[in-house]
């Protein structure tokens, strides 16, 4: 079974579902690089049958470590960049369904992590959304070219410039959420259901709808992620965030 060395990401296995869990509750699961490198671990070790990825604490994600970004040069926000990257991509090519279970806040990174499943479900209660222009944070892991292939343009433009931030059923309605959910058990249950799809069939959908998206080169994103962080305007307005 997929395994992590870190405390941040748990992984368990039942019924041919792994499920693999953001644990830092108490940062509200922020991805450091830490935890996306421990998710990447556990991705490289990819085992038959779907997963489900979800965070601890009714909540999925606040997106980047602020604290731990707020600390980047240039090259660490590069490096940060690349990572996250690496375990979208990684998310692309586990041979089962892959199922994003968002609740309470799915913001920034969070999102674009979730996006890189095959199915994104939503609990009543959600926020999601990419406020991360304010603090002269742009998109680091393929989130515009995977929003690109599931919603509208004008959709696209009020999450990344407006910063719209939204709830489950607009969402839903948005084409951002595949579904609504009411419980972890039902996501459980519908990853059990996808457990004895073919693999080989899962990587032929799954080939046909990531063809919609518009080509991710993962050199420049994270070139223009790391500008702000080498100019330092990025830090300078996080740290003017973490100290309000």
């Amino acid at each position: 079974m997929a395994r992590s060395k870190c405390a941040a990401i748990r992984v368990t296995r039942r019924a041919g579902v792994t499920a693999v869990r953001l644990s830092r509750a108490e940062r509200y699961n922020a991805l450091d690089n830490a935890s996306l490198q421990g998710l990447a671990d556990v991705l490289e070790q990819p085992t038959a049958g779907p997963l489900v990825l979800s965070g601890e604490g009714d909540i999925f994600s606040v997106g980047p470590d602020i604290d731990e970004l707020s600390r980047l040069d240039g090259a660490g926000a590069r490096t940060y960049s690349l990572l996250a990257h690496r375990v979208c991509d990684l998310l692309e090519r586990w041979p089962g369904v892959t199922i994003a279970h968002i609740a309470g806040y799915c913001l920034g990174s969070g999102l674009e992590l979730a996006l890189a499943c095959d199915v994104v479900a939503g609990q009543s209660g959600l926020r999601i959304g990419m406020p991360g222009l304010a603090w002269a944070m742009v998109p680091c892991m393929g989130g515009l070219a995977r929003l690109g292939a599931r919603v509208a343009a004008g959709t696209t433009s009020r999450l990344f410039l407006n910063g719209d931030v939204l709830e489950a059923p607009e969402a839903e309605r948005l084409r951002l959420i595949d579904r609504q959910v009411g419980s972890s058990a039902e996501v459980d249950d519908l990853a059990r259901d996808m457990a004895e799809w073919s693999p080989s069939a899962v990587t032929a959908i799954r080939s046909l709808r990531l063809a919609r998206r518009l080509r991710i080169d993962v050199e420049t994103e994270a070139a223009l992620f790391a500008q702000p962080f080498a100019t330092g305007e990025c830090q300078k307005r996080l740290k003017e965030l973490l100290a309000g």
